[in-house]
């Protein structure tokens, strides 16, 4: 039967939103910042010493944010949270480099023993402990679907359709009614499909100033964790109360979600 999940869930159904920040704002030129995106997205599968998903896409001032968080993995062991920024990997600083994805995997690859500095709440922490030595995520075999296709529910509940730009780093995956990933983690960009009618004119053009901008930089991300057996649909929450300018130009007036869970059988 199909199911209504709430918004956000921990494992072992997470999904998380994650908004792409402009160029602007890492400091990157538009092109490395393209360069990066789909190449460093995040360790969704093949498991990494953390056991994490990790945004690596662009530098970032306040440390890479934890996504997704493997129960039971190296990661969870230390004490790693989602939502924690990784500040530094075995001391080496992820905050002054323009490559954070290559200066981790270099730190991880070291040695085996794991030490994070992480900013949690406003709070800087050491994490300590050892990675295991099969580092890969124990996943059920089989596979599931992602879709963005299916009826919405009424417009009452503020869900909009969305376009799927990116599958775990490979790019725009060719138009399909659905698209099979093996059970795992993964990370699905989409960029949101709000009918126009929805905004004013105001609002129309400074949401189209704002897509010219950003680019494919507009798309935000959701982490799935695809159970066999089951498709999961996207979409996007138009948060349309109260909604200002500001919001628009921040591209924060929506949030991508799985707004239904159904069986569909994978082989």
């Amino acid at each position: 039967m199909p199911t209504m999940p709430r918004l956000i869930r921990r494992l072992p159904c997470l999904l998380l939103a994650l908004g792409l920040a402009p160029a602007a704002a890492s400091g990157l030129p538009p092109s490395a910042t393209a360069t990066l995106l789909p190449a460093t997205l995040a360790m969704a599968s093949g498991g990494n010493a953390l056991d994490a998903v990790v945004d690596v896409r662009r530098p970032h001032a306040d440390g890479l944010m934890v996504m997704a968080v493997t129960p039971g993995g190296s990661g969870d062991r230390i004490g790693l949270r989602v939502g924690d920024r990784i500040l530094a990997v075995n001391d080496r600083p992820l905050t002054g480099t323009l490559e954070p994805s290559k200066v981790m995997n270099e730190a991880l690859a070291t040695r085996r023993d794991l030490e994070l500095r992480v900013s949690r709440d406003g709070r800087e922490l050491t994490l300590n402990g050892t990675a295991a030595a099969d580092t890969a995520a124990a996943v059920a075999p089989g596979c599931g679907y992602v879709t963005n296709r299916g009826t919405l529910p009424h417009v009452s509940d503020r869900l909009h359709p969305v376009e799927i730009l990116d599958i775990d780093g490979r790019g725009r995956p060719v138009d399909a009614n659905r698209h099979r990933l093996e059970a795992g983690l993964h990370v699905v960009i989409v960029g949101e499909r709000i009918e126009d009618i929805r905004f004013d004119p105001l609002q129309q053009a400074q949401r189209s100033r704002m897509r010219s901008r950003e680019g494919a930089r507009a798309g935000k991300a959701l982490v799935v964790d695809v159970r066999p057996g089951v498709r999961y649909r996207l979409g996007a929450r138009f948060l349309d109360r109260n909604l200002s300018s500001r919001a628009i130009s921040e591209n924060a007036y929506w949030e991508p979600l799985v707004w239904q869970e159904v069986e569909d059988a994978c082989d």
